[in-house]
C-alpha cells in the first residue's frame, strides 16, 4: 500500500502542512483573541491591526463561503459535499495530480484546506475565520488559512490546466503540419 502512495509524496506533504498551519493559526486565534472581535469600534474586543488594510479578528462562519446558508444548519450538507468532492479528487487522482506539472501542489493545498474546514465543522458549530482584508472600497469577508489554501489550490489548477491544454494544442499543431489556430 505504501508503494502505491509514494508517487504522491508532495501531495501528502503539502496537504499535511496546510492542515497543521490551519489548525495552529486557529488555535492561536481562539486562545488570544476574544470571539466576536470584528469591528474596531468595540473597545472591549478590538481586532489586531497588522496593517491599515489587514486585521486579525475572531469570528465564526456557520455557512459556506461568505456566510451563505448561515441562517440554517447547513453543516451536515457542507461536510457531505466536502467529503464527496474529496472522494472524487481521490478517484481521479492519477489524471488530476500526475498529468499536470504542479498538480500535486494545487491539490495538496485544496485537500488540506478542505479538511481544515471540515475539521471545524465536525468538532465545532462554525468555521473559525480571522483574516480580515480591507480593500479601498470593500471590506472582504473574514477568512482563514484553509480558505486561502482552497482558493490558491483551485486557482493554480485552473492556470495549470489552461497552460497544459495550450501546450498540448501547440504540440498537436506542430506535429500534424497544420497551420496554428487563428489568434495564437
Amino acid at each position: 500500500m505504501l508503494s502505491r502512495l509514494r508517487p504522491y509524496r508532495s501531495f501528502w506533504l503539502i496537504c499535511v502542512v496546510a492542515i497543521v498551519v490551519d489548525i495552529a493559526t486557529k488555535l492561536l486565534v481562539v486562545r488570544h483573541i476574544p470571539f466576536g472581535t470584528y469591528f474596531s469600534q468595540d473597545l472591549s474586543r478590538p481586532p489586531i491591526m497588522l496593517f491599515e488594510r489587514l486585521w486579525i479578528v475572531h469570528v465564526g462562519n456557520k455557512g459556506a463561503a461568505w456566510g451563505l446558508g448561515a441562517e440554517h444548519d447547513v453543516r451536515p450538507f457542507l461536510i457531505l459535499l466536502a467529503l464527496a468532492v474529496l472522494a472524487l479528487v481521490w478517484r481521479w487522482r492519477k489524471q488530476l495530480l500526475r498529468e499536470l506539472q504542479g498538480g500535486q501542489l494545487a491539490f495538496g493545498l485544496f485537500v488540506g484546506g478542505t479538511l481544515g474546514n471540515v475539521r471545524d465543522r465536525l468538532f465545532g458549530d462554525h468555521v473559525i475565520d480571522f483574516i480580515d482584508v480591507h480593500l479601498p472600497f470593500y471590506r472582504f469577508p473574514a477568512f482563514n488559512v484553509a480558505d486561502s489554501c482552497i482558493c490558491v489550490g483551485v486557482g493554480l489548477y485552473i492556470i495549470m490546466s489552461y497552460r497544459h491544454d495550450r501546450l498540448l494544442r501547440e504540440a498537436i499543431v506542430s506535429h500534424g503540419g497544420e497551420d496554428p489556430p487563428a489568434g495564437t
